[in-house]
């Protein structure tokens, strides 16, 4: 697996693990924590994106 896809992945698994935590319960805790976990996604999307072109560069491709 390319480290661009598994980046892409973790960030989708942060929006899902954000919402789960965010409507687990009426505590305000659970809400800081989802909204928090919910700032990791634009991250491991970017940084997939920067995997992403590293690796077709390394290919050849521009």
């Amino acid at each position: 697996m390319k480290i661009s896809n598994a980046l892409y992945l973790l960030g989708f698994g942060s929006i899902l693990l954000s919402a789960a935590n965010y409507l687990k319960g009426d505590q305000a805790n659970n809400e800081r924590n989802g909204i928090f976990v919910g700032h990791w996604a634009p991250t491991f999307f970017i940084l997939g994106k920067v995997a992403e072109d590293r690796e077709k560069h390394s290919e050849g491709g521009h």
